[in-house]
């Protein structure tokens, strides 16, 4: 099979997608991103992040062919000097994967302590990547991202305090969401948020295109303040829901918050025929609500000289 990257382009942002979601099938858990982090790794961090324009440029894609995607390596935006690995059932040579890691290492890698840096991450779909970056003297970190899942075979009990009340992104600004988003994170501290980043970065979101209003869930105080959010995203071809993001803000933590607007989100995948609730995290918050975590993404960084 001869592989050719192309530049990526607008109209790839839905065939990328189309991919991931036809990986998570024939591959199976573990094989790629799913729909929820490649929505918000366009639509979010990359706005937050000041680098929505530039993203595109550094976004490798390579086509068979027949033209359809085999292979993506990116970025996700959050930090500087990752690459992610998408790889199609049929896999790809080594010689493929080589020229991946070239165009990583141009691409990708970030300058740190006057060295060049690059971590990857190592997924199911990617274990071929293992023996080239050995060679190319990658290391693991001892550092992994783990992935947990909890079945949606039952409705789950919602409980919300005296006082609050649930409400969706159809009733929900981006200013309190970015806002909260920014306490619950810990990059605003203040009373009013330090910039506009995080707003700017939530109202383009609603343009992702799997963001659905009545899938962005938040618990209000009295006030009409958010205390505790999650977005689900929904995957109706795989029947998957993901959680991203989650969180509550320092003062409402240990209310039972984070549970209520989490088993809220569970009904309603559930109620669109959701078989599963994915998150990407093994804190024991999550563990305690029966999430179970299914699978750990090895993590392996170089450094090299400038």
């Amino acid at each position: 099979m001869q592989l050719r990257r192309v530049p990526y382009q607008e109209q790839d942002f839905a065939r990328i997608r189309n991919f991931l979601v036809d990986t998570y099938r024939s591959v199976g858990p573990n094989g790629n991103w799913m729909i929820d982090r490649w929505n918000f790794c366009r639509y979010f961090a990359h706005a937050m992040h000041g680098t929505f324009d530039q993203w595109p440029a550094t976004v490798g894609l390579w086509h068979d062919e027949n033209e359809q995607i085999v292979a993506v390596v990116l970025s996700e935006g959050e930090n500087g000097g990752e690459a992610f690995f998408q790889l199609g059932e049929a896999g790809v040579s080594p010689t493929d994967l080589e020229e991946m890691l070239d165009y990583a290492e141009e691409h990708l890698s970030c300058e740190k302590d006057h060295c060049k840096a690059l971590e990857v991450r190592v997924s199911k779909a990617c274990a071929g990547l293992q023996q080239p970056l050995a060679e190319r003297g990658y290391g693991q970190t001892g550092r992994s991202e783990p992935t947990a899942a909890l079945p949606l075979d039952r409705v789950q009990t919602v409980s919300v305090p005296s006082g609050m009340r649930l409400q969706d992104g159809r009733r929900l600004g981006d200013y309190q969401k970015a806002f909260a988003h920014g306490r619950a994170f810990g990059y605003y501290q203040g009373e009013r948020p330090d910039d506009g980043d995080s707003e700017r970065a939530f109202a383009l979101l609603r343009q992702a295109p799997d963001y659905r209003e009545e899938m962005d869930l938040a618990i209000v105080d009295a006030h009409g303040d958010i205390a505790s959010f999650a977005t689900a995203w929904y995957d109706s071809a795989n029947r998957i829901g993901i959680l991203e993001p989650v969180g509550t803000i320092p003062k409402y933590r240990r209310m039972g918050l984070g549970r209520a607007v989490i088993a809220e989100a569970c009904n309603r995948i559930r109620a669109q025929g959701g078989r599963i609730m994915y998150v990407g995290s093994d804190q024991p918050f999550y563990l305690a609500l029966g999430f179970a975590v299914q699978w750990q993404n090895e993590i392996w960084q170089k450094t090299w000289p400038l």
